[in-house]
């Protein structure tokens, strides 16, 4: 009976310390405050590898956390101490790069993180071309198609950020034809797309724009016919003149 009696006390003690440490932990958890854990990779934006990076971390009070952190090529970044429910910018500050911003949202959880996620930049270089993919364009139209502002946010947002980078649109033709068709695609394509990137608060004087007779020697039309919704669309390059 003294036995059962002595197993009954020990467990009601070890639950009772069970107890008490889980309290503990909870109010040393709420103390602290629960964090999440960043991580990932910079990579080139025209082979998609991990690159060396610094970069800044903003709050969403537009307050600037800690000293500027570096990314490398083997291990990436760790970024730790956010906080959940919040949302972050980490922004490129490299002289080797265009200076663009991510914008990072962080879950509302009561536990410990770790997310990743990895980010493309641009390298800051003057005659590098850029092809716009997907085609901004329909086959055989001027206008920007549905949808053709937002696979162009990123461009707007490099341009608004590096004030003193110029670029040129070249645009080229779908099929050859007759010199005048051929132009008026070409160079009505070419001039709704600076009109696009002026309404965005690009100054015209920083774009110019090249309405090419001829198609891609690059990226020529298939010799084969393709079906009707993926016929070939003359291919839209941005080229950095100036940066």
């Amino acid at each position: 009976m003294t036995t059962g009696k002595s197993m009954r006390i020990a467990t009601a003690v070890l639950a009772i310390a069970l107890m008490v440490g889980s309290v503990a932990e909870t109010a040393a958890q709420s103390a602290l405050g629960t964090v999440v854990t960043l991580t990932g990779y910079f990579l080139n934006g025209q082979t998609l590898t991990p690159v060396e990076a610094n970069y800044t971390v903003i709050d969403g009070q537009g307050k600037k956390i800690g000293p500027s952190s570096k990314s490398n090529q083997t291990d990436g970044y760790l970024q730790t101490g956010l906080k959940p429910g919040e949302n972050y910018v980490i922004r490129v500050e490299d002289p080797r790069y265009f200076r663009q911003e991510f914008r990072v949202d962080i879950p509302a959880t009561g536990k410990y993180l770790e997310m990743s996620k990895d980010f493309v930049v641009r390298t800051m270089e003057a005659g590098r071309t850029v092809a716009i993919a997907p085609s901004p364009f329909d086959l055989k139209k001027v206008t920007l198609k549905t949808g053709a502002e937002d696979d162009l946010g990123e461009m707007v947002k490099i341009l608004v950020m590096n004030p003193g980078t110029n670029v040129e649109f070249v645009c080229y033709p779908d099929i050859e034809g007759t010199p005048d068709a051929i132009q008026k695609i070409s160079s009505g394509r070419a001039e709704s797309l600076k009109k696009f990137f002026v309404s965005k608060g690009i100054s015209a004087g920083r774009i110019s724009v090249r309405a090419v007779s001829s198609t891609d020697p690059i990226d020529p039309p298939p010799i084969r016919k393709a079906a009707k919704g993926k016929r070939y669309v003359g291919p839209v390059y941005m080229v950095i003149t100036k940066v």
